[in-house]
């Protein structure tokens, strides 16, 4: 299914009357409005709904806030990862690089920032059948709530 873009084009003149003179002033604005294509939003998609929403992360408590289904035996996947206190206004970002070759899985965390000082936080990803799962292991003695985003490469 086409997504056709959207794009709206406004012109528009305004005149300012002074005492004795007149301004023109003419305003020229572009809007782009880019959708999402539908497969994004659906489950249907081979690496599910993007984003994903894991709220309420423990201190010390191993989570998984994201997985994908990768049966063949070679695969690439990045996560862009947030975590955040809402309540507080702090939030660490990363960017998390894996391939799994057969049962083996390795992993690279880059682009790391925000409060990570404030919001520590341990990594790993693990292979569990044919998943390949991203878990987080909050430092943070308040509670945390995971984002994550993934694209992926099929071998």
């Amino acid at each position: 299914m086409e997504q056709p873009i959207r794009v709206s084009l406004v012109r528009e003149s305004i005149r300012v009357p002074l005492v004795d003179e007149q301004v023109n002033v003419a305003l020229h604005e572009e809007r782009f409005d880019f959708s999402a294509p539908p497969v994004l939003a659906t489950s249907g998609w081979p690496f599910g709904p993007n984003p994903v929403r894991v709220d309420g992360l423990q201190k010390g408590v191993a989570t998984v806030v994201d997985h994908v289904v990768m049966p063949s035996f070679f695969r690439v996947v990045r996560w862009m990862l947030l975590l955040s206190d809402d309540s507080h206004d702090l939030a660490v970002t990363s960017t998390i690089q894996s391939m799994r070759r057969g049962g083996d899985v390795m992993f690279t965390e880059f682009a790391i920032l925000g409060d990570y000082g404030t919001i520590p936080y341990e990594l790993d990803v693990v292979v569990d059948g044919d998943k390949v799962k991203l878990v987080v292991t909050s430092g943070y003695d308040g509670l945390v709530t995971a984002r994550t985003s993934k694209i992926g490469i099929f071998n």
